[in-house]
């Protein structure tokens, strides 16, 4: 047995040297024998020791409750708050961050459960009611036009979302009035009650509603020429190869590898939507583009088995078809698009838009093929119709009016000159178009003799006080005066055009702002279903439609504020 003086207990610093570890204030070190050993302090335990202390580590494990973790000295216990710097919460940046939260609510679409307590609830209410109250005023003496359309929620309740109108300051606003159920007959009394009512709520004076049906005009005219028996066989062909390879991965695969082996821009199929006819277009484009590449994947039979092969070939003649179809589809697709638009002044685009795709797009070549042809005259026709372009009441309609009012279009060159001078006969005949008040500064003393010399001296040319050469004095004057200006570039704004004229135009400033705010097409309600549709799924099906209003009203409506608070704001604060 070893003696107390070869067995001794030495320091941890001492035992572990340069690589000191904690576990040595639990063991001794027995280096009597040949085999070193240490042992545990705690249960004295021996372990085998090879200059390693895992074995050590492992063993200490068995002892978590007799291992109290080291502590700093310390004189006195750190409060939370000085390890971090915290700006004081003054009630600027408290309104900040309430205004943070409501954003992220209304721009997410969230329901107001969100946040649980009933006080957040209760000012994302005042917040709306803040914001309805602006937008109240805002439309006060505005002459305002609707977009009405009705919809079915995935809860089969029908809503029905509603303005436009022209500012003072010449900018063209849209608003969101109304999202609610109408679980009534829609029938043209119902609705007409229900907008009757929203009209009534706001105390808005309105031009004009615009309807589904004006919307779907461009929409009924092509899809009258795309139902055509040749025509539905191309494209049905087109769509089942579309399919294959976007429901098959072995195909989309090879088909990306002989885009590569060919040279041709990788560009993956798209399918088409039956709701979107414009989707056609860009599905038959990408297919066109990608032909080779595709006819040589499904003639692989390695990638395509025979029965398939056969079930997806397209014969010559339908390839021939897309060929031809595509260069008159796309400008369809644009000219629907441009006039789908809310924030600009679409409804001016109708008619010289249709009288430029009659003319040219839909103009039948001596190369055009039977299908092509076809299509082609029954498009037209349809445009015809629905625009009523050979009706005597062509002049008095509200889009040619809107034209006539847009110093982009004003000339009606796609018209006669008897239609032209017909039109601008209805425009002196509106009752609006009457003797308005002179607004400007009155003239006195010695300025308004120095007024009539200076009148003497430069005749036509003088500019007077109230801003214009030669200063109508009748409503027929005025138009006379506005036609004989040259017309503004096609991207110009007209608004901004209004905005340095209207002292020039008065009475003609005013039918502007009713016109010109009208939108072509009742897609901004569309836009607006589709939004709720993302608020109305099946998983908050039971959403009360009072909120599905105010998410849908503060969304669309609420100005964009900053998402983040900036340093410069916390450091100021």
């Amino acid at each position: 047995m070893a003696s107390s003086k070869q067995i001794e207990e030495k320091p941890a610093s001492c035992q572990t040297g340069r690589n000191s570890s904690t576990v040595w204030k639990y063991f001794t070190k027995d280096d009597s024998s040949g085999l070193t050993t240490v042992t545990c302090k705690i249960c004295k335990a021996v372990l085998k020791y090879n200059k390693s202390t895992t074995a050590m580590h492992s063993h200490l494990k068995r002892h978590p409750l007799m291992l109290a973790p080291e502590q700093p000295a310390r004189s006195s216990q750190l409060s939370v708050t000085s390890f971090m710097k915290r700006p004081a919460v003054t009630g600027h940046r408290r309104q900040q961050i309430t205004n943070l939260l409501v954003n992220f609510i209304v721009k997410d679409m969230r329901p107001l459960a969100a946040v649980h307590r009933e006080g957040f609830r209760d000012f994302a209410i005042k917040h709306h009611d803040n914001l309805r109250e602006r937008i109240t005023k805002e439309m006060k003496d505005q002459i305002v036009s609707l977009t009405a359309d009705l919809w079915t929620s995935s809860t089969m309740e029908p809503y029905i979302t509603t303005a436009h109108y022209i500012t003072e300051s010449w900018e063209l606003k849209a608003r969101v009035l109304c999202t609610s159920p109408m679980p009534e007959r829609h029938t043209a009394a119902n609705i007409a009650d229900r907008l009757s009512s929203i009209i009534h709520e706001w105390g808005i004076n309105v031009f004009c509603t615009v309807h589904d049906n004006a919307s779907n005009m461009n929409l009924l005219a092509i899809k009258a020429g795309l139902i055509l028996p040749d025509v539905v066989k191309a494209v049905d062909a087109a769509r089942r190869v579309v399919s294959h390879f976007r429901h098959s991965s072995v195909a989309a695969c090879a088909l990306k590898k002989r885009q590569e082996q060919l040279g041709i821009k990788f560009n993956k199929l798209q399918t088409d939507c039956p709701v979107r006819w414009n989707s056609t277009v860009v599905m038959l484009q990408r297919l066109f583009e990608q032909r080779i590449a595709v006819q040589s994947v499904l003639g692989d039979e390695n990638v395509t088995k025979p029965n398939v092969q056969k079930s997806l070939a397209m014969r010559a003649s339908q390839w021939e078809v897309i060929e031809q179809l595509i260069p008159v589809l796309q400008p369809l697709a644009k000219a629907t698009e441009v006039m789908c638009g809310e924030l600009h002044v679409g409804l001016s685009f109708i008619y010289p838009v249709i009288f430029n795709m009659i003319s040219t797009t839909l103009r039948v070549e001596a190369s055009d093929l039977g299908v092509l042809r076809s299509f082609k005259n029954t498009v037209r026709k349809q445009l015809e119709t629905c625009f009523q372009l050979h009706s005597d009441n062509l002049t008095e309609s509200i889009p040619l009016i809107a034209c006539m009012l847009d110093p982009r279009f004003k000339h009606l060159h796609y018209i006669s000159q008897s239609q032209r001078e017909a039109a601008q006969s209805y425009l002196k005949e509106r009752e609006e178009v009457e003797d308005v008040p002179d607004q400007s500064e009155p003239v006195t003393g010695k300025k308004v003799r120095r007024e009539e010399d200076f009148l003497q001296l430069f005749g036509p040319h003088y500019q007077s006080y109230r801003g214009s050469a030669a200063h109508s004095t009748t409503a027929a004057e005025e138009i006379l005066d506005f036609f004989s200006l040259p017309q503004i570039p096609t991207m110009a704004n007209p608004l901004q055009w209004w905005a340095s004229n209207q002292g020039r135009f008065p009475r003609l400033a005013n039918l502007s702002r009713k016109y010109l705010a009208v939108p072509a097409t009742s897609t901004p309600s569309e836009r607006i279903f589709s939004l709720a549709g993302n608020t109305i799924t099946r998983k908050r099906a039971s959403l009360h439609p009072a909120h599905v209003d105010a998410l849908v009203f503060l969304h669309v409506n609420q100005e964009k504020t900053p998402t983040t608070l900036s340093e410069e704001n916390i450091d100021s604060e």
